[in-house]
């Protein structure tokens, strides 16, 4: 009866043996695994933008406004007073008109563009400037194309 025992026994010590061998790994790796879900493809014209600040540009002058300025602060000086008191007020209103008319000038050449700053998916960053960001704003999921940018 002893030897009957030791021998089931050992049939079952070689059973679970092999039953171990032919169960998959638990914490090993394997060569036919899966790769894992958490590994994405990267959308290399996909990002978020991080900011948008505006940046005005002053603007250039021909010239041509400060002599349309002083052409009308000299007309509109000369119609003032009489005698030596005439000569001052155009000179006044030449040099006045001159500097307004230029100023004027200036004003309406004046460009605003917006650098936006977008971090891209591989964790790059990209730097455009645009004239009219439209509605894209901090955060948007955006789509890179070149210099141009389209809501994702």
């Amino acid at each position: 009866m002893k030897i009957q025992f030791a021998l089931r026994s050992m049939g079952s010590v070689v059973m679970l043996a092999y039953l171990t061998a032919c169960s998959p790994q638990l914490g090993g790796s394997t060569a036919s695994a899966a790769p894992a879900a958490s590994v994405r493809d990267v959308c290399s014209s996909c990002g978020v933008v991080e900011s948008i600040s505006p940046v005005t540009q002053e603007g250039r002058t021909t010239g041509a406004g400060a002599v349309i300025g002083a052409v009308v602060g000299g007309v509109a000086g000369n119609q003032v007073g009489g005698g030596s008191g005439k000569k001052v007020a155009t000179a006044a209103g030449v040099i006045g008109g001159a500097l307004l008319g230029n100023n004027i000038e200036q004003n309406r050449n004046t460009v605003t563009d917006y650098d936006v700053v977008i971090t891209m998916q591989d964790g790059s960053q990209q730097f455009l400037t645009m004239q009219d960001p439209g509605n894209i704003s901090p955060g948007s999921a955006v789509h890179v194309n070149g210099s141009s940018i389209t809501l994702r």
